[in-house]
């Protein structure tokens, strides 16, 4: 993929995998197998099974972090000089008490002043956001009109809602535009606006 293009789309994908995988972190937290880059680990596994299922698909590498260990793809992409490059983790796992009992998944990372500027007001959103002890309510939905399409994720809080928003034009050749809005409403008002922002 073209660097540049990259640099732009970058950081609206990691707003999105952010986005989706809010929701997802709660699951996984009930759930008892992690998918993660073509294998399913088990978590509470013991550590030998779980090391050579890790293994099968991945180089493992341990970190400076006792029983915590780096996963990388075992294909490394070639650079535009055809040299290898170093690849980036795929996730992590950390073992205790010879039990898996973490596993990370790498969403992706990107270097975009703009991409860094959203993520922090997004941060500084949620923790300025008050929840009264309670998790916020999570929403998702995607909408299509002809071959355009608006994917977006929403947490509602008592007195706002802070959204996620990607409109992909029908030209897939255009960049995709994401909105992180924060919306405030009053009580039993509808869902927030889908419509993104002008550039």
């Amino acid at each position: 993929m073209n660097p540049d293009r990259l640099k732009k789309t970058a950081p609206w994908a990691l707003a999105l995998m952010i986005a989706i995988a809010t929701p997802a972190a709660f699951a996984a937290s009930h759930a008892q197998s992690v998918d993660i880059g073509g294998t399913t680990l088990r978590l509470g596994a013991d550590k030998t099974r779980a090391m050579g299922e890790a293994r099968s698909q991945f180089n493992v590498s341990p970190a400076s972090q006792n029983g915590h260990y780096f996963l990388y793809p075992k294909a490394v992409p070639l650079g535009k000089n055809g040299q290898a490059q170093q690849p980036k983790a795929v996730g992590s796992i950390t073992f205790a008490h010879g039990r898996l009992v973490r596993v990370t998944r790498n969403l992706g990372s990107f270097r975009s002043a703009d991409g860094k500027a959203a993520v922090q007001h997004m941060i500084q959103a949620f923790s300025d956001a008050p929840n009264q002890g309670r998790h916020p309510a999570v929403h998702t939905d995607t909408s299509i009109s002809g071959d355009a399409s608006t994917t977006r994720v929403y947490f509602s809080y008592p007195d706002r809602v802070i959204q996620v928003l990607v409109f992909q034009p029908a030209d897939t050749s255009e960049l995709a535009t994401v909105d992180i809005t924060e919306q405030y409403a009053l009580s039993g008002n509808p869902p927030p606006d889908d419509q993104t922002m002008s550039p």
